[in-house]
C-alpha cells in the first residue's frame, strides 16, 4: 500500500485504516506501524484522521480522551522501561503495538535512536494494563500520583444530513453553498469546515451550487472519487453497486479516483465523467442535462435506464419496496419522462413498452413479468 501521498481525507476513507483505529489487533498494529515508519511525514495526517474517525463514530469512542490515554501510556512505558533497563534482547525480536494511539503518539515525538524493546514479561503486563484502561478497571495505586493532562485539542463537530426514501432535502452550508440532497442519501462534513478546505462526504446523490472561495477548495468525497471545485455547480451520483457519475453545469471541477496515480480529469460545463462498477477508468463524455438533474425539479427521466437502476430510483422517490417476479434473463432498459406523477401513473406508463404487470399494496410493490 502506498501512503506517501495520503491526505487526512485519504486516511479517513481508507477501510483498513478505519478498521485499525476502531478494532485494532496484533496483525493490523504491526502492519500500520511498519507502513507509517516508512512514511514518517504522514504521522500528523494519520493522527488527525484518527480523531475524525472517532468523532464520526462517537458511540464507539473510549471514555478516556487521547491526551489521558497518551499520558497513561507514557507513564506505563517509563515504569516498565526503568524496571528492566538492564535487560538485553536479540535484534530480531518484534514489538507488537497495543493500540493505534500508541503508534501515532509515540512516533511523533520519538528520538532518532532505536526504541526500547519490551521483553515477553513486560509486553504481557502492558497488554493487561492497557486492556484494563479500556474497561475502566485500573487499580487505584497505579494512578494515584498520575496527573491527567488537559486536553486542549479543539472539539470537532460534524454535521450529518440523511434523507429517507421519498424525501429530498434543500440545505445551505455555513459557507453559503447550496445543496439538494436526493432521496436515500447521506451527507457529512465538519461544522464550519477547516481553514484550508471544505470537505464533504457523500453517499447517494446530491446537486451542489458552490460559493466561490479561492482559499478553500470545495471537495466532495463519494465512494471511490474526489471532486474538487472552487465556485461552480455540479451533480454527483454515487450509489453502491452503480456507476459513479459527476456532471458539471457551471464553472470547473477536477475529478480523480482515490488511490490512483493518474492525473485528475478536468471537466468544463456540459461535460461529465463516469466510473463503471468494477472498473478503474474515468470516461469523460457529454451528458443530458434533463436526465441528470431532472430529479431536482420533481421530474423522473429514464433514458435506456437498466431495470435495477430504475427500481432504485422509484424506491427512493416514492418510499416503497419493489419486488420482481419472473424477471427475464436478458437486460431490460426503460425509457420515459414523468413530471410529478404518482407511482401508479409511472408504472402504467412503463408497463406498455416493457410488458409487465404490477400490484401495489401500501408500501410494497410487486412487478411481474
Amino acid at each position: 500500500m502506498e501512503i506517501s501521498n495520503y491526505t487526512i481525507e485519504d486516511f479517513v476513507l481508507d477501510p483498513s485504516f478505519k478498521k485499525w483505529v476502531m478494532h485494532p489487533n496484533a496483525e493490523s498494529n504491526l502492519f500500520w506501524e511498519s507502513l507509517l515508519s516508512k512514511n514518517p511525514l504522514k504521522y500528523k495526517e494519520a493522527k488527525r484522521a484518527r480523531e475524525i474517525i472517532l468523532q464520526l463514530n462517537t458511540k464507539n469512542q473510549p471514555q478516556l480522551s487521547d491526551s489521558e490515554f497518551s499520558g497513561m501510556w507514557k507513564d506505563l512505558d517509563n515504569r516498565l522501561s526503568n524496571h528492566n533497563r538492564h535487560h538485553q534482547f536479540g535484534d530480531d525480536e518484534k514489538i507488537i503495538p497495543i493500540h493505534s494511539i500508541s503508534t501515532l503518539e509515540k512516533a511523533v515525538n520519538r528520538p532518532s535512536s532505536r526504541l526500547n524493546i519490551f521483553n515477553y514479561f513486560n509486553l504481557r503486563v502492558a497488554c493487561v494494563l492497557i486492556l484494563a484502561i479500556a474497561f475502566g478497571a485500573f487499580s487505584s495505586w497505579f494512578f494515584k500520583d498520575l496527573p491527567i493532562p488537559e486536553n486542549k485539542a479543539p472539539l470537532m463537530v460534524f454535521e450529518e444530513h440523511t434523507t429517507v426514501p421519498g424525501v429530498k432535502s434543500h440545505l445551505t452550508l455555513s459557507d453559503g453553498s447550496q445543496v439538494i440532497l436526493n432521496s436515500g442519501s447521506e451527507l457529512k462534513y465538519l461544522k464550519n469546515f477547516e481553514k484550508d478546505r471544505r470537505a464533504i462526504f457523500l453517499k447517494g446523490e446530491a446537486f451542489f451550487s458552490v460559493t466561490k472561495d479561492a482559499s478553500r477548495p470545495f471537495i466532495v468525497h463519494a465512494l471511490e472519487t474526489t471532486t474538487t471545485a472552487l465556485g461552480t455547480s455540479f451533480n454527483v451520483s454515487a450509489y453502491n453497486g452503480e456507476s459513479i457519475d459527476v456532471s458539471l453545469l457551471t464553472g470547473k471541477v477536477a475529478v480523480n479516483k482515490e488511490d490512483s496515480t493518474e492525473k485528475p480529469v478536468t471537466l468544463l460545463p456540459g461535460e461529465a465523467v463516469k466510473i463503471d462498477k468494477g472498473k478503474d477508468q474515468l470516461v469523460k463524455a457529454k451528458f443530458n442535462k434533463e436526465l441528470v438533474i431532472g430529479w431536482t425539479k420533481k421530474r423522473i427521466v429514464f433514458e435506456k435506464t437498466p431495470l435495477l437502476e430504475a427500481i432504485r430510483v422509484l424506491e427512493n422517490w416514492y418510499g416503497v419496496n419493489i419486488t420482481l417476479k419472473n424477471q427475464p434473463s436478458h437486460q431490460i432498459l426503460l425509457s420515459g419522462k414523468f413530471q410529478d406523477e404518482t407511482l401508479e401513473n409511472v408504472l402504467e406508463g412503463l408497463r406498455f413498452s416493457t410488458r409487465f404487470e404490477y400490484k401495489i399494496k401500501k408500501e410494497n410493490v410487486t412487478i411481474i413479468f
